[in-house]
């Protein structure tokens, strides 16, 4: 599982509109450049409906669509400017990109032969134009990917020389781009130790770009494993992502040791330790050397990312160490800041509390993932299931970044050893971490020479009136009807008996059925019991939708459905009216809320659901990060991605 995003960074609010051409143009760049893909799309799309043709917003457009991984309509966009006498060199690179692209999903394919080859095309188009360096690489290595090693090699010189004028007219100055450019052209040839030094200068360049850095060691990789005398070495080729590590004898080991990427942590441990609590845990007293200890095993680790809650205690101590050290700090809370601040920071004190803020205020994202469930009163607290859904985000969230930037993950506990309180402690995370083969650095805590409080008697709440109905965490389907308005009454019979037949089939013939499946009007809501049960039927659905030719079956043409997949904790009874499974809460509504925005006939998720798909190491499905969305609420916003089927890129992966 794959997982792109923009390391965190998010646009907190959608681009300014202008009422021109030229301010549409440059609100398009903006959303690209700040990777809200979904944002840039739609303000293309406004901006062509307003003005009508723009190359710019058209060029801008196809880029955003080849970002989410929507190829095929990337491919449409570039194909009718094409067709409209539009080749300047801009559009010519973003149709190799995307051919690029689909040759990538589809590397053995005819399709994907076809693919290469057309790249190969654009490519050599744009760069006969004005040799400029960008289109010159990008052919050298189509050329490659295709076995043509000599004319690979006398392209890379071309881009090369041009290069190294480049940085001679500039006075020896250089930037990123055009350092990692000429280190790739040195690479093409073999001339491993001159491009050591110019992609070492392009990582000095690019400071904290870990994506830019990351495409950057994986388009050399590639290069590397092109060559025929080292394709045998270099375990399962290119396709392998070669897993050079320092030190090795591979031939690309040279290429990691010019590149110094951080790790990712992520972390749980115990809270400091109320007054009266029975049996001291993390006493006050202990949290200078507790902090020490944190601080230390992350100099080692050297993170550039960090995952935890903030409760008082590990979580806050562990995040001012990474604020101290400049790494990104990534929060997830299970409710609402107010309510998590009164149930688990100020508990210890006015102190922990400003601390509390002061990292609130300097992370870099904050999901709460439990938004809505909670009201202001003292008592509402999040529970014992609230806890681990947002511990399991937290983890999935870590694992998913590591894999996006191809870097390591590390976990990290201040945990003394002993079972937790209850469901959604440190102890429940630690099982959960070895039960995905993550094996963390535990902190211990000494006790021995701390004082510790007299036990305070505790008044035992009467026991509840009224029966608790279970809460659990369940996958959730929701599939709209896009132009639903379009269907008459008189193509009502027709939308019951091949529409919603159609559907009844899928659900028929698939592997898992849904726990509930509710349908009223053109709206339709699966409840499943795992994740990949529900991917599985949202992507199937998809297809369907796209295969199934409505205007011959006496339904509107254009029929489509947007779909939307969350997870979380809902309550989970049989309905005291229907006799029938069903689930109520918070969560079953989320997904309804950002359904209206989506383009139909493609499979959306929510930041929850792939966050939980990559702590459960759910495999076969790749997220497209596509930025946020406004939902139905006022004032909120959800970053959203797109599923799809993840394609064997990697071979023996």
């Amino acid at each position: 599982m794959s997982l792109p995003s923009e390391e965190g960074e998010v646009l907190r609010s959608p681009p300014p509109l202008s009422q021109d051409l030229e301010g549409f143009e440059n609100a398009v760049r903006d959303a690209v450049s700040a990777g809200q893909l979904l944002t840039a799309i739609d303000i293309a799309r406004d901006g062509l409906r307003r003005f009508g043709d723009s190359v710019p917003l058209k060029q801008q457009l196809a880029l955003a669509l080849a970002q989410t991984g929507a190829l095929a309509a990337a491919r449409e966009v570039l194909d009718d400017l094409r067709q409209g006498a539009v080749s300047d060199e801009e559009t010519l690179c973003l149709f190799g990109r995307v051919q690029k692209e689909l040759w990538r999903q589809e590397p053995t394919s005819a399709q994907g032969t076809e693919a290469l080859q057309q790249a190969c095309v654009a490519y050599t188009e744009a760069f006969a134009k004005n040799e400029a360096y960008y289109p010159g690489i990008n052919l050298a290595y189509t050329l490659a990917a295709m076995g043509e090693a000599k004319k690979a090699d006398e392209c890379a010189r071309k881009v090369a020389k041009q290069c190294k004028a480049e940085i001679a007219k500039a006075g020896g100055e250089t930037n990123g781009w055009l350092s990692a450019t000429l280190a790739e052209a040195l690479t093409h040839q073999g001339a491993t130790a001159e491009a050591a030094k110019y992609y070492a200068q392009a990582v000095k360049l690019f400071p904290g770009r870990w994506r830019d850095l990351a495409s950057m060691r994986r388009q050399a990789r590639e290069i590397i494993a092109f060559n025929p005398e080292t394709r045998s070495t270099a375990n399962a080729g290119w396709r392998g992502m070669l897993s050079f590590r320092k030190g090795d004898e591979t031939p690309g080991a040279w290429l990691e040791e010019c590149f110094e990427f951080p790790s990712v942590v992520v972390f749980s441990g115990h809270m400091v330790d109320a007054v009266g609590r029975p049996g001291p845990r993390f006493p006050a007293g202990d949290e200078a050397k507790v902090k020490e200890q944190i601080r230390a095993e992350l100099v080692r680790l050297r993170p550039g990312f960090g995952y935890s809650s903030a409760a008082c205690g590990g979580d806050i101590i562990f995040c001012e160490c990474l604020l101290e050290m400049g790494a990104k700090v990534n929060l997830v809370l299970p409710c609402p800041v107010d309510a998590f601040r009164r149930q688990s920071v100020s508990i210890a004190g006015p102190d922990w509390e400003r601390r509390f803020h002061h990292v609130l205020g300097n992370s870099n994202t904050c999901l709460i993932a439990n938004s809505s469930a909670y009201a202001t009163t003292d008592a509402d607290v999040a529970s014992s299931m609230a806890l681990v859904y947002a511990n399991r985000i937290v983890t999935g969230l870590a694992i998913l970044q590591a894999q996006s930037l191809d870097v390591e993950l590390h976990a990290l506990a201040l945990w003394d050893g002993a079972p937790g309180d209850g469901a959604g402690g440190t102890s429940s995370v630690v099982a959960e971490w070895e039960a995905r083969s993550i094996k963390p650095k535990l902190i211990t805590i000494g006790t021995q020479t701390s004082a510790v409080a007299p036990p305070v008697a505790r008044e035992i709440p009467p026991p509840p009136k009224i029966p608790t109905v279970p809460q659990q965490i369940k996958a959730m389907v929701f599939a709209e009807v896009a132009n639903y308005k379009k269907v008459t009454e008189a193509q009502m019979s027709a939308y019951v008996h091949e529409f919603k037949g159609a559907v009844a089939q899928l659900l028929a013939s698939s592997s898992a059925a849904p726990l509930a499946a509710e349908s009223w009007g053109g709206t339709n809501y699966f409840v499943y019991d795992g994740l990949m049960d529900a991917s599985r039927f949202a992507l199937d659905l998809r297809d369907m939708m796209a295969v199934t030719k409505w205007a011959e079956r006496g339904l509107p043409g254009d029929l489509g459905v947007r779909i939307v997949l969350h997870a979380g904790p809902v309550f989970s009874f049989v309905d005291p009216v229907s006799k029938r499974p069903a689930f109520v809460g918070s969560h079953v509504v989320r997904a309804a809320q950002v359904s209206p925005v989506l383009p139909p006939n493609q499979v959306h998720a929510t930041q929850e659901f792939a966050a939980l798909c990559g702590q459960a190491g759910v495999a076969g499905l790749h997220f497209a990060f596509m930025g946020r969305l406004p939902m139905t609420r006022l004032f909120e916003d959800a970053p959203l991605y797109r599923l799809d089927r993840r394609h064997e890129r990697l071979a023996g992966g």
